[in-house]
């Protein structure tokens, strides 16, 4: 099934059931942010007013081509909109001084050149304004009469009464919504040209507010679907595959964004596999050899669409121009923004630990891990096991205006979709260190991008790359154990991970650099991980547990934990003078991961110094809560690890395996398994300590 159809089903089933929700508007209206509501009584006089603080969405009528109004095109609303088009004498207040503060707070080539014109030059834009505003109103005047004319409704007739008296700014000056200072219209600090205002009409006692009246929404919608019949044929539409009247124009999903345009004669668009010849006036049928869509399901279609993004959709930043959006097709219910949820950066950690309150001191996050598990089920047994669930990601252009791009599509049964996401966990969960404390899981995007991308290509405002490698994780993390992860991918994050100070600013100090590092390694990790479970050759595909192997021969994994075994016995060294640096294993790293032995031989006489800091029998203070009981204990065992793992890599040597060729990714498996070993041992040590110290108080 097509998204379009998918999307217009949704749009049926949601009206089926009844949902009352503005912000789904029908057909020949669109969800617009609104400032003032004006109040008329039933004869024609502006009695009343009210200021929206922030932006109000309320549904307000369209044509089909003010849906798309975008610049300096002229296309009335039907009955809401700006005082450019409602207000009569609206020119009047386009002043010299009114465009000259304008073009102080807006940039282009447009209004530096009206700063910089002369009188002459200032005047004459003026002028250029102000008739395109007369021009405005005159459009705005007439369609509002042939509707009225056409559907004899009493308050839009008010309506028109009242703005052909074209006193609605001297009303609003009058009641001192509007004030005129230094020749400049304002409202409060606003800009009352930035305005849309809503009409209310006072019928008996009370008003009416127009925008959703549900007379005057049907009526408008009868109103355009005739207009529409005697302009058109009927022709196949591709949505529904039923008769249909062809669609001319297609609304705005966000901002001045269109996800299908129609209007592109002069580019590429209609060359190719076409007949005829749009330089002899035939681009509007060469436009509809491309496709057709009906005008009904369209609309409908879009405008579920914008309604599940605004209510479901998950951004690329708090502002991003790339949207993921996961739904049902019965979408009524606040339980299926539950689909998008799993793609929110790191909000599928937070709502773990919301919940829970999970202590990962000693279980390395495996509680963690069965909630997940747990609330995949939760998810799925809300849904029937028949539902067909779709996943689609768009991409906004940077610019405003322009068109959006569907760049992933998807639909799953119930099942198979939630089958897929617990592939992606179990292919690629590892530690992630999350608030201090550490669950195993896959990371989220946000953490992937991080690892992956240069600070400058993760700062970027427009979020480029981000959206491009957000758009090659999304089939790995919907497609199942049959999408593998792009090899790129994990050398990058392998090659970051390798590096501590990846990215690093040192005004951000010791402790922020750390914690991305571990972020680092975490994801290098699961990527190397993930890829090595779904690897296209099955004879290379491996699988790694969560906690430490020591079992493991292989030369990668035994590097890993030689270099962690290094990093533990200095940081604990460092500890006990308290000194806040970087060990050696750490600042060596890079070099140990292509130059493994060799770097290792100077990594071991460089140790020295710190093994004789442990050389002590009595306890030692090594942080604010933890005391090393036996520093020289600490040490043989540590010496001990060290000789066993050389040993295998001497038996690795002496069968032919060269030592001092670089490491893959799997190294820092073992070099991630050995310190979470530590740390989870120190973990249970602690919590029996405590667990003493109770038994002791009783």
């Amino acid at each position: 099934m097509s998204w379009m159809k998918k999307l217009y089903l949704t749009y049926e089933y949601v009206q089926e059931q009844g949902l009352d929700d503005e912000d789904l508007a029908l057909p020949f209206h669109m969800s617009k942010a609104v400032h003032l509501k004006v109040i008329l009584n039933d004869k024609a006089e502006l009695v009343g007013f009210e200021r929206f603080e922030g932006k109000k969405q309320v549904p307000i009528q369209v044509t089909e081509k003010s849906s798309k109004r975008t610049g300096s095109t002229i296309a009335p609303y039907a009955l809401h909109d700006g005082l450019q088009y409602i207000a009569k004498t609206s020119e009047k207040y386009l002043t010299t001084e009114y465009f000259s503060k304008v073009a102080e707070k807006e940039k282009g080539n447009k209004w530096k050149g009206f700063l910089s014109g002369s009188d002459e030059v200032k005047q004459k834009f003026v002028d250029a304004e102000k008739a395109k505003y007369r021009e405005c109103f005159l459009f705005y005047e007439k369609q509002l009469s042939a509707w009225v004319e056409a559907n004899h409704l009493q308050e839009i007739k008010i309506v028109l009464q009242y703005i052909q008296k074209g006193s609605l700014i001297e009303d609003l000056l009058e009641k001192k919504v509007f004030t005129l200072e230094n020749n400049i219209l304002l409202a409060g600090k606003d800009d009352p040209f930035n305005f849309t205002i809503v009409w209310a009409v006072e019928m008996g006692d009370l008003h009416s507010d127009l925008w959703n009246k549900s007379c005057i929404q049907n009526q408008w919608i009868e109103y355009q679907e005739s207009q529409i019949k005697g302009r058109r044929q009927k022709s196949l539409c591709n949505i529904t595959g039923e008769l249909d009247y062809p669609t001319e124009a297609y609304p705005k999903i966000n901002g001045n964004a269109k996800l299908v345009s129609a209007n592109d004669d002069t580019g590429f668009t209609f060359r190719g596999r076409f007949y005829g010849d749009k330089d002899n006036g035939a681009k509007s049928e060469l436009g509809s050899q491309a496709v057709i869509l009906g005008n009904s399901a369209s609309q409908k279609a879009f405008s579920v669409l914008k309604w599940l993004i605004d209510r479901q959709g998950i951004r690329n930043g708090k502002k991003g121009k790339q949207v993921i959006l996961a739904w049902s097709s019965n979408c009524i219910s606040d339980e299926d923004k539950i689909l998008s949820n799993y793609y929110q950066n790191d909000d599928i950690y937070t709502s773990l630990f919301s919940e829970g309150n999970i202590d990962q001191s000693a279980d390395l996050g495996l509680k963690a891990a069965e909630q997940l598990r747990r609330k995949f089920l939760g998810y799925k047994e809300k849904l029937a096991a028949n539902e067909q669930i779709s996943l689609l990601m768009v991409d906004e252009p940077s610019k405003n205006g322009g068109r959006m791009s569907l760049t992933f599509y998807q639909e799953k049964l119930r099942d198979d979709y939630f089958r897929d996401l617990e592939a992606w966990q179990d292919d690629f969960s590892w530690y992630q260190e999350y608030k201090s404390s550490w669950i195993f899981a896959a990371p989220s995007l946000e953490r992937i991008s991080e690892a992956v991308l240069t600070k400058t290509e993760f700062e970027d405002k427009d979020r480029k790359a981000r959206k491009q490698l957000y758009s090659r994780l999304l089939p790995v993390i919907a497609g199942g154990e049959s999408v593998p992860i792009s090899y790129d991918l994990v050398q990058k994050s392998f090659q970051t991970a390798c590096n501590p100070y990846a990215n690093h600013r040192p005004e951000d100090g010791e402790k922020i650099r750390e914690a991305n590092w571990q972020r680092n390694i975490g994801v290098a990790c699961a990527l190397y991980k993930g890829w090595r479970a779904r690897h296209q050759n099955p004879s290379q595909r491996r699988s790694y547990p969560m906690s430490l192997d020591t079992e493991s021969r292989s030369r990668d994994y035994v590097f890993g934990r030689l270099l962690a075994v290094a990093e533990y016995l200095e940081r604990t060294a460092l500890n006990i003078t308290n000194e806040i640096r970087a060990t050696n294993a750490e600042r060596y790293m890079q070099r140990f991961a292509t130059q493994p032995y060799q770097t290792w031989k100077q990594l071991e006489e460089n140790l020295k110094p710190y093994k004789d800091r442990l050389r002590k029998d009595y306890p030692v203070k090594v942080s604010e809560k933890s005391v090393l009981t036996n520093p020289l204990g600490f040490l043989i065992n540590r010496e001990n690890e060290i000789t066993e793992l050389v040993c295998v890599l001497d038996e690795l040597r002496q069968s032919g395996c060269e030592l001092n060729k670089p490491l893959e990714a799997e190294f820092l498996l073992g070099y991630h398994s050995q310190k979470m070993a530590y740390r989870n041992k120190k973990n249970a040590q602690a919590q029996q300590d405590e667990q003493d110290a109770i038994k002791t108080a009783e």
